[in-house]
């Protein structure tokens, strides 16, 4: 079945017992791939979510009297008097969701760890109400649990026209409990700065920023169609819990894998000129990334606006992607600081920031539900070459100055911030339209790279 994703990860230090209740979770998360293709619809912006014959502005009137109609958890649609109404997801998909709640429940009662058994036993309940919050909370105290499970509907990126509805997803995996700490050394080092924000910006502080690395099992859903290499949850929407709870981000060691064999080494090969590929070995680029990735997700709870996704509306994500992996980089000036990462170290970070944007603009060709990640790599692309930092020579692309590539970045991250914490929607879609496209970037990167359009990544 399309929408699940397998991975060949060895299970060791589980007993019996436990065994038994990872394939009860690898069932559920089976189980949630149909309910997520029945919402996908890649031509049109709204997916499946509303009526295609109806336009935004209709569907903003009805939500005006009935505030259901964008409430994430339901699909818009036509009564047999032509009227809009919003269907639950818990309603539609009853019979599927009833099973999988029993699922989680009889894996529950298997559970000897404390905490997650009342995540299991929450999330089967909240599944048939498509209120979240308890197994959310819930779920923020397993950061330390042996078996890594989401299943649920979360993130928002197959709704382009509101990003509003939420798209269904799972995943099960194995703590990696020896990577799991190198990160959380991380956060505890970006975190210790004080940060700095513009005045009259209403920031979200999180109070606890957790973090997990790994060994995944199964993909279903939503993470597997993008094939995440990391996930932050709650949802940026559910700011009101970030505030209080926190978050966890788990970052997921077989993507990161496969990720950079399949795509940011075979661009690094194809697009940067000789010297630039042998200057970096193998294994730096490769810490160089993962490094990057977890940099990211900490980002994404480090800098948060209460009221960024009311302002920027369905240009929020533009910006949300594309900040967080900015100011992951910025924060390589504190770790730089205090040696925990050497000049070197930095420079094979920025060469795989590059590569990363030049992935996600060539899976945008294949893959257009991607424009979030797409749109953000275009902007930093055409940014670098306007500032002249990234260039070609003798048809290959090479750096100018690592130290000005660094301080470009910093210099756009202090532009983004005005969006994220005080820009508005009219904004919004002037700076996307001026600075999404791919035109520049096409002429001066793509084009290097169009043989890996056809590259499975």
């Amino acid at each position: 079945m399309k929408a699940i994703k397998k991975f060949e990860t060895k299970i060791k230090g589980l007993s019996q017992k436990e065994k038994v209740l990872l394939k009860k979770l690898v069932l559920a998360a089976k189980l949630i791939a149909p309910l997520y293709l029945k919402q996908k619809n890649n031509k049109y912006p709204g997916a499946n979510f509303y009526p295609q014959d109806i336009s935004k502005k209709e569907i903003e009137r009805a939500a005006g009297k009935n505030p259901a109609i964008l409430n994430p958890y339901t699909f818009v649609e036509k009564n047999r008097a032509g009227k809009l109404v919003a269907v639950p997801f818990h309603q539609k998909f009853k019979r599927e969701l009833t099973r999988i709640s029993k699922i989680l429940k009889e894996a529950a009662g298997l559970c000897e760890d404390k905490n997650f058994k009342v995540y299991l036993k929450e999330r089967a309940k909240d599944l048939l109400s498509d209120n979240y919050d308890k197994s959310n909370i819930a779920w923020l105290k397993t950061e330390n649990s042996k078996i890594g499970f989401v299943i649920g509907p979360f993130d928002r990126y197959l709704d382009k026209l509101f990003f509003k509805k939420r798209a269904y997803m799972a995943w099960v995996g194995i703590f990696n409990k020896e990577e799991t700490e190198k990160a959380r050394k991380l956060v505890s080092l970006v975190l210790k700065p004080e940060k700095k924000y513009l005045p009259r910006s209403k920031i979200a502080k999180v109070p606890k920023i957790r973090a997990r690395i790994e060994d995944s099992l199964i993909f279903s859903g939503l993470i597997a169609d993008f094939m995440f290499v990391g996930n932050n949850l709650p949802s940026s929407a559910d700011i009101y819990l970030i505030k209080k709870h926190g978050t966890i981000f788990t970052i997921f060691d077989p993507t990161i894998k496969r990720r950079f064999e399949k795509s940011i080494l075979p661009i690094l090969k194809k697009c940067f000129d000789k010297k630039i590929q042998k200057k970096y070995s193998k294994k730096e680029l490769q810490a160089a990334f993962l490094r990057s990735v977890i940099l990211h997700e900490i980002c994404h709870s480090l800098m948060r606006y209460e009221d960024a996704t009311s302002r920027l509306q369905e240009y929020f994500p533009f910006f949300d992607e594309l900040y967080t992996d900015i100011l992951g980089i910025k924060s390589c000036a504190t770790l730089l600081l205090k040696d925990v990462i050497s000049s070197r170290e930095l420079e094979a970070l920025l060469l795989v920031y590059i590569c990363r944007n030049l992935h996600w603009a060539i899976q945008y060709k294949k893959d257009k539900h991607l424009v979030h990640y797409a749109t953000g790599g275009a902007i930093s692309l055409n940014f670098l070459i306007g500032e002249k930092i990234l260039k070609k020579k003798n048809k290959k692309l090479f750096i100018s100055d690592f130290k000005k590539l660094f301080i470009s970045i910093t210099e756009l991250s202090c532009l983004l911030d005005y969006y994220m914490a005080l820009g508005n929607h009219k904004e919004a879609k002037k700076f996307i339209e001026k600075h999404g496209n791919f035109a520049a970037c096409e002429k001066e990167c793509l084009s290097k790279v169009a043989k890996l359009n056809n590259r499975k990544s």
